[in-house]
């Protein structure tokens, strides 16, 4: 399944693919895939891991070790497609902003185009989150686009992964885009808004960990981009650190597009002013309210109306489904 996310601008990370050549010497997925990934050698001679014409790794379904326990990463930060983990988005139901393959770079040139393309479908098939896809090879995005394969819709998100202002960022007019400015390595030097306008979104975040020669952004770094943010109108989330904290001595902004807010992030209205309520006049008993939303045995969904209930139970997260997700 999906995991819950410890990332603060996501709710759960998914990882169909695994694994990345670029070899960043910051990167925290090569130390976590390295941590779970028990005995490479002897994985790679297990048959459960297969490899395609390109040598890349394939698995079927979980793999299991000799003493039965699952290994997520059986041939560590190799690039590993899991095709048994393509229909998670499916199972969950409630809408969710999903951080697709935060622990590979599924646009790295090494990756197949039939893996990209079967990671959209899963996607596509589970049309009621939000995914937001990361790169530092923003190129795949120009290529795949002009190609007519790089999904035109409103809930993909393509972003590009820089830390200083020699990496380039892709945007399209056509596109959800974003830039995740993490880890903080060079001030970006960003003084007019013209380029924090391309994007819809602009994310940063400084080094976290201990590693040996651990740059610390300083703050008229995140200044001068925040300023440059505010300018294009473009929101800005800085990710919550101690190493951010330290350098801001407070606590970050973090500012969503309304497109990718959960319920949480939105007020719900009382009943009477819900985009859901339909009224209808009954002569001189006044007006009848009903909800918008559909029930099923299931759950709720788009469709059909529900008699809204009167006084205090119309506030009550157990048959609202906006205040249940509120609740949740």
């Amino acid at each position: 399944m999906m995991n819950k996310s410890a990332i603060d601008w996501c709710d759960f990370s998914w990882n169909p693919v695994t694994g990345c050549n670029f070899g960043c010497e910051y990167c925290y997925a090569r130390r976590q895939a390295t941590r779970f990934a028990g005995n490479t050698r002897l994985n790679m001679t297990n048959e459960q891991l297969k490899t395609d014409t390109a040598g890349l790794y394939i698995l079927e379904q979980p793999f299991k070790n000799y003493n039965g326990a699952v290994l997520p990463f059986p041939a560590g930060f190799a690039p590993t497609f899991h095709k048994y983990r393509l229909g998670d988005p499916a199972k969950k139901k409630k809408p969710a902003n999903i951080f697709v393959c935060s622990m590979a770079d599924l646009f790295g040139n090494w990756i197949p185009e039939e893996w990209i393309e079967a990671v959209f479908e899963a996607c596509k098939a589970a049309p009621q989150h939000n995914y937001l896809f990361l790169t530092k090879n923003p190129g795949r995005y120009q290529a795949l686009a002009a190609a007519g394969k790089l999904p035109e819709l409103p809930n993909f998100w393509y972003g590009s992964s820089i830390t200083g202002p020699e990496n380039s960022f892709w945007w399209s007019e056509y596109h959800h885009t974003f830039v995740s400015y993490e880890p903080m390595l060079k001030p970006l030097g960003i003084a007019d808004e013209d380029s924090a306008a391309k994007v819809d979104w602009i994310i940063a975040g400084a080094e976290t960990g201990h590693r040996a020669g651990k740059i610390t952004p300083e703050e008229g770094w995140l200044e001068e981009l925040a300023a440059a943010a505010r300018r294009a109108g473009v929101p800005l989330w800085i990710k919550d650190s101690e190493e951010i904290r330290a350098v801001i001595g407070g606590e970050p902004a973090q500012a969503l597009p309304d497109a990718l807010k959960r319920p949480k992030d939105r007020p719900t209205p009382h009943c009477a002013e819900c985009e859901h309520c339909v009224k209808t006049q009954e002569g001189q008993r006044g007006t009848r309210k009903e909800c918008a939303i559909g029930w099923t045995a299931e759950g709720y969904e788009d469709g059909g109306t529900r008699h809204i209930p009167t006084r205090g139970n119309r506030q009550s997260p157990d048959w609202c489904p906006r205040r249940k997700d509120d609740a949740e």
